[in-house]
């Protein structure tokens, strides 16, 4: 064989080799590089590596064997848990001769890489693409949570839990408080009914709200999630007022349910509460009551308010479509935002970073023309943007009440006033919610967005210590 023989044959050999190198199979070893044979120190869900069968948005155990190993991951891309704690850096040593580590992926997770490190710095790498799973938090169980509470009679399937007004004597609202405690006591939260009666008349409670307690590693810190469970009364304005509210807020209030499931075996370095608040149509009132009296429910005044995540009227927001085409805004607002000009608080690192990075959301999605309400600081550079992510001094909801403490806050909200005609009205019920984004399979991937969107938000900020109070 000549010289130009040779090298075509080279070239070829070299083009082939390219060519079936990612399809040689789901553990990949640099052969100068590679220390640790993956299969004798590495099992996923109790089988070797090449065997599992990784899905999107669910728990797998992971179990690395060996003295000075350790188990790296591209964080956004899969979210690693030792003894219930996130591990921030993505990056956890063998603590002995083996370590159990959760791994949990998200709905939008289609390919990972484990990375099993030895102490003289070489690797041994697995990866494997990720199937269809059932997501820990998805919009097919928020979808039959909202039909069992916002359905007309009670039965056996129907618990009918509208009318939830709040300000005046009215049992059917005492009726759904009692039900949601009674969700929260059942996962083993401590819970609280806290009725502020502030105006002489205890038969009118000024706010009644459920509190569900979970106590962190840390005793001098509290953090937490909430949203409002009232909904706008009879007459009020501007759309006359509704039972059901089903987008405001009964979605919101199912979404805190889902996510005190998810946290339930989960480890917080805060006290941290979960919050269905009342009288938020008449003021924050609820809310301002946890955050400013003195009771065994409410807010601690010894423990420094790190941060608080508001969620309010979810689901009709990106990805649904509008008829005439056009994506629903998407809102996540995080604050407290006194300069304009620059990032105030640690927390939208975290904001941005979970829809950027890890949910991989189009941040720079734009509509022709604007939407039909603004946000207060940076309406003029926003008014088109779909995915509405950034600080802001936005308020009309609960967040405010924690803000104005000095917490750093989250709040998200989809489309709101001009962008959803039945806003406060006889018409918010939850098959006007299907019909406005035109099905139920497009609300459920809507919430299923959103509600990991703030799980993600707050369990790392959970393990974030720059998050602190703005007064700290």
């Amino acid at each position: 064989m000549n010289a130009q023989s040779q090298a075509i044959l080279r070239a070829f050999l070299l083009g082939l080799l390219m060519v079936i190198a990612p399809l040689s199979g789901c553990i990949g070893e640099d052969s100068e590089t590679s220390s640790v044979d993956l299969e004798a120190v590495l099992t996923i869900d109790g089988t070797a590596p090449q065997d599992a069968e990784l899905r999107a948005g669910e728990w797998h155990d992971v179990l690395l064997m060996g003295e000075d190993l350790r188990l790296s991951a591209p964080a956004h891309d899969v979210l690693l848990f030792v003894d219930g704690v996130l591990d921030i850096d993505s990056s956890v040593p063998v603590d002995g001769d083996r370590v159990m580590v959760q791994l949990l992926t998200t709905p939008y997770t289609e390919y990972i890489e484990l990375v099993v490190w030895d102490k003289d710095g070489t690797k041994s790498v697995f990866n494997r693409s990720v199937g269809n799973g059932t997501p820990i938090l998805n919009g097919a169980t928020w979808y039959e949570k909202m039909d069992y509470i916002t359905c007309d009679t009670p039965s056996d399937d129907c618990g009918a839990y509208n009318g939830r007004w709040m300000g005046s004597p009215n049992g059917q609202f005492e009726r759904a408080a009692s039900y949601f405690q009674g969700h929260f006591e059942g996962l083993g939260y401590e819970t609280h009914l806290m009725r502020v009666v502030d105006h002489l008349n205890p038969s009118q409670p000024e706010s009644l709200n459920v509190i569900a307690w979970k106590r962190g590693t840390s005793g001098d810190c509290v953090q937490g999630m909430g949203s409002h469970m009232d909904i706008a009364p009879p007459g009020g304005p501007p759309g006359g007022g509704t039972t059901e509210g089903a987008y405001d807020n009964t979605a919101g209030t199912v979404v805190m349910m889902l996510y005190a499931q998810a946290l339930v075996d989960l480890e917080v370095e805060c006290d941290t509460f979960l919050g269905l608040w009342s009288s938020e149509e008449e003021g924050l009132r609820g809310s301002n009551a946890f955050a400013n009296n003195d009771c065994d429910a409410c807010l601690p005044q010894d423990k420094e308010l790190r941060f608080y995540i508001n969620m309010d009227m979810m689901g009709i927001s990106w990805p649904a479509y509008k008829e005439n085409g056009d994506p629903f805004p998407y809102h996540a607002w995080s604050g407290p935002d006194v300069d304009p000009e620059v990032q105030d608080v640690e927390i939208t690192s975290i904001v941005d970073h979970v829809h950027r990075n890890v949910l991989k959301a189009p941040m720079d999605l734009r509509i022709d023309g604007t939407y039909g309400a603004g946000c207060d600081n940076h309406w003029d550079n926003h008014s088109n943007l779909v995915m509405d992510v950034h600080e802001d001094s936005f308020g009309r909801s609960d967040h405010v009440t924690f803000r104005d403490l000095g917490a750093q806050t989250i709040f998200h909200l989809g489309a709101y006033d001009d962008d959803y005609s039945a806003y406060h009205s006889p018409q918010d019920t939850l098959e006007n919610m299907v019909a406005v984004v035109g099905g139920q399979e497009n609300l459920e991937e809507s919430l299923e967005f959103v509600m990991w969107a703030a799980f993600l938000e707050f369990i790392m900020a959970d393990q974030t210590p720059e998050i602190r109070n703005v007064n700290a």
